[in-house]
């Protein structure tokens, strides 16, 4: 309470990523290792929450995908 002043309003509107906002992040390989049958598929079920960043393997095993994948981290908090 005593810090009250210090707090700063969000007044930029944030919008929902959208299932092509995700794919676009993915490594588009269609490798079906997540258990979906495109990564596609597994974006929009990302978005649903049906399925976790870490079930894609490329993503999680590939250096050049790090940034990717921490973008993604942050999109779906």
């Amino acid at each position: 309470w005593e810090q009250r002043m210090e707090l700063v309003a969000m007044t930029a509107p944030r919008h929902a990523p959208r299932p092509l906002d995700v794919w676009s992040l993915l490594p588009q390989t269609n490798c079906k290792k997540c258990g979906e049958a495109t990564c596609m598929a597994f974006a929009g079920s990302l978005l649903l929450q049906e399925r976790q960043l870490e079930e894609c393997l490329p993503l999680q095993a590939d250096k050049a995908f790090t940034e990717r994948r921490a973008t993604l981290e942050a999109m779906l908090r």
